[in-house]
């Protein structure tokens, strides 16, 4: 496809910088990780990002195979992972900034991390409890009991160490992905991998993909994101999650979450994104699905003005194509296969020319079906482009009877989908 480049969603990074003290005392860090077995190369002690890592420090080996990281500055809270040749060792937290003395002892052997201990630490002491317990119980299928077994121990570790890193870890990790456990008021929840995983779940497994259902828990979602950095961080999520959808009518959702970065309630910091934003919303806003289809009345090849709304037809094809295309050179026919297929039914195709070169207009024309109406627009003065997201050609849009747009974005082969739906 030809396109033009108007829009780009970016995940950013939050600094560790931005996260605040959550207790006071001595500052610093001294972790010590010693590991037997086959292994070597460095080791880099990194925090996790949500659906990235940062790494802090990376170390040789010294001796008996310990690697020591020190540092004059509290870590923040979050969780962190140790990585040896691009492999993640095992992951450990830290619920508090404070001075943190920390010693892991582990067993390497073709690639695989066992024998994990902690020590220094009771919380991540209970952690690696945690994982070894979720890992045998995944080793085997589970019945109900073992899931409710599952269950009870995870939601003893929280009870166990109340208000900390391992507590939400622990809530997450049987539970349903639904809002009220991703600890959304907490900001040490950006410095874990739950969010991203979690919502996808919710969303993919849960709610059912139609905007009706999505559009209300989206917004459960970010009315629980008391702290502003993680309604960000969600609001961006969110959005490049709609944006990205494969299934028709999601537009809806991502154009919910756009406004809600226009009118402020999303606070963002960069401004260029906001820009994008801007964009993706007027180019988008005025030819969703469900939506009655934006007139057009454009001249055809005689210069006679076509109104696309006073078409009668049971269906409209809505096409818009450009003769330098390489894309619609390929699609066009296989718009017409399915045209052929279907026009004894009252459907109508409305081929608009996106370019302004009349005679390549002509030439190419000629080409096409006589059948269809071939209209452009010469000066541009219809705004076609912005009334329905014409960026690049080709754009295919499906309408009803009444114009309302039932096809957004389409090619031939999900075209053939709807009409076979509504036809066969």
């Amino acid at each position: 496809m030809k396109t033009t480049r108007y829009f780009i969603i970016t995940i950013c990074l939050f600094i560790a910088l931005s996260i605040p003290r959550f207790a006071n005392g001595q500052s610093g860090y001294n972790i010590v990780l010693t590991l037997t077995g086959n292994h070597s190369g460095k080791v880099a002690l990194a925090l996790q990002m949500t659906d990235n890592v940062v790494v802090i420090d990376s170390l040789p080996q010294i001796t008996n195979g310990s690697y020591h990281f020190r540092g004059n500055r509290s870590l923040v809270p979050g969780q962190y992972t140790f990585i040896q040749n691009g492999r993640r060792l095992f992951n450990f937290v830290i619920s508090f900034e404070r001075r943190m003395e920390l010693k892991f002892n582990a067993h390497m052997e073709n690639g695989r991390t066992t024998e994990l201990t902690a020590s220094g630490d009771a919380e991540n002491e209970a952690y690696m409890e945690l994982q070894r317990f979720v890992q045998d119980m995944n080793r085997r299928p589970m019945n109900q009991y073992e899931i409710n077994t599952i269950d009870r121990y995870t939601d003893s570790i929280a009870r166990r160490y109340p208000n900390s890193l391992l507590a939400i870890i622990a809530r997450n990790i049987s539970t349903p992905p639904i809002p009220q456990y991703m600890a959304l008021h907490d900001r040490r929840i950006l410095h874990t991998s739950i969010l991203p995983i979690r919502i996808q779940s919710f969303f993919t497994n849960i709610v059912p993909p139609h905007p009706q259902s999505v559009i209300p828990q989206i917004d459960t979602i970010l009315n629980r994101c008391t702290d502003p950095l993680v309604k960000e961080w969600c609001g961006e999520f969110l959005l490049g999650y709609f944006l990205s959808s494969y299934i028709m009518g999601m537009e809806h959702a991502a154009m919910h979450i756009a406004k809600k970065f226009l009118s402020g309630e999303i606070r963002h910091r960069d401004p260029g994104l906001l820009i994008e934003i801007e964009s993706y919303v007027a180019f988008n806003e005025h030819s969703l699905l469900g939506m009655p289809a934006p007139e057009l009345r454009l001249p055809n090849l005689r210069g006679e003005p076509v109104s696309l709304r006073n078409l009668n037809a049971e269906y409209t094809i809505v096409l818009f194509y450009d003769e330098d295309c390489p894309i619609c050179q390929e699609e066009m026919p296989l718009v017409d296969e399915v045209y052929q297929q279907y026009k004894s039914n009252n459907i109508l195709v409305y081929a608009v020319y996106t370019q302004d070169r009349y005679q390549a207009w002509r030439q190419y024309a000629a080409q096409l079906n006589p059948e269809w109406i071939h209209v452009w627009d010469p000066d541009f003065s219809s705004g076609f482009h912005r009334l329905y997201n014409v960026t690049g050609t080709p754009k295919i849009y499906l309408l009803d009877r009444d114009k309302i747009i039932i096809g957004r974005g389409i090619d031939a082969d999900v075209l053939q989908d709807i009409l076979s739906y509504y036809l066969d």
